[in-house]
């Protein structure tokens, strides 16, 4: 069983979400424009780190990774590796395989996220229980052989302007400042990296079981954002799909990130 923190997010989300993405290897004909943005956001960036210049600003993930040169003070980090992938063994049959987005000179990971929301004090606490940032410390302490218990996070606010053409970009662009545009370094205990690891391993079983496994709904996951697959939540039928089509590959996130 190959874990990523994509899967991890998604079984504990809703277990009726993961059996559409990874068992029935579903995914939406169109991507949401947030997941469009947050992708190209990322491809960016990894341009600006690799060569040291940010691409010709164009549209909205151009623009962020603009504003990230001019509020974040990357170039002291000494980046020297950017989208790094991983899969490390964490028991016989079980896996946890990822992408780390760069990597500083000195081994501190470094992950980037854009955000519907400025990062504020209640963004950083929620960061306390992301799974994410624990994957690849967790990852990287047993390719090192030794505890890794920080990570630098940068977070870009996305603005939510209305227009169109140069007008609505020129906006874009003015509407950034340091505030929506930070860096912090996120902390793990070595004692909270080894629960995780026992923690993916129970998961690992668990999944592996699928033919025995309830893939129950989530109704409280649907009212806090919205679900790519309500429409076929209630009435699953794999052989009348509409705006659905299979996935290449169970983890696609992987190559779009």
């Amino acid at each position: 069983m190959e874990l990523t923190a994509s899967k991890l997010r998604c079984f504990k989300t809703c277990p009726r979400k993961y059996y559409f993405e990874y068992i029935e290897l579903l995914k939406p004909l169109e991507r949401q424009e947030a997941l469009v943005t947050g992708s190209n956001y990322h491809e960016c960036l990894e341009h600006l780190l690799s060569t040291g210049s940010c691409p010709p600003v164009t549209d909205l993930p151009s623009a962020m990774c603009e504003a990230f040169n001019k509020y974040i003070s990357w170039r002291n980090w000494e980046v020297k590796d950017v989208e790094q992938e991983y899969k490390v063994r964490l028991a016989p049959g079980v896996s946890l395989k990822g992408k780390i987005d760069a990597l500083c000179a000195d081994g501190t990971p470094i992950e980037h996220k854009s955000s519907s929301t400025k990062p504020d004090e209640k963004y950083r606490t929620r960061l306390f229980l992301d799974d994410q940032v624990t994957c690849y410390l967790l990852a990287l302490s047993i390719m090192r052989g030794e505890p890794v218990t920080k990570i630098i996070y940068t977070v870009c606010a996305k603005p939510k302007l209305k227009g169109e053409g140069e007008e609505l970009l020129a906006r874009q662009r003015a509407w950034f400042d340091e505030d929506k545009v930070q860096s912090f370094m996120v902390v793990r205990a070595a004692q909270e990296l080894e629960d995780f690891q026992n923690e993916l391993i129970y998961m690992g079983r668990k999944l592996q079981q699928s033919s025995r496994t309830r893939w129950y709904r989530n109704p409280q996951a649907c009212s806090i954002m919205p679900c790519a697959y309500q429409s076929i939540c209630q009435d699953y039928d794999p052989y009348c799909l509409v705006g659905f089509t299979k996935k290449e590959r169970e983890s696609e996130e992987l190559e779009n990130n």
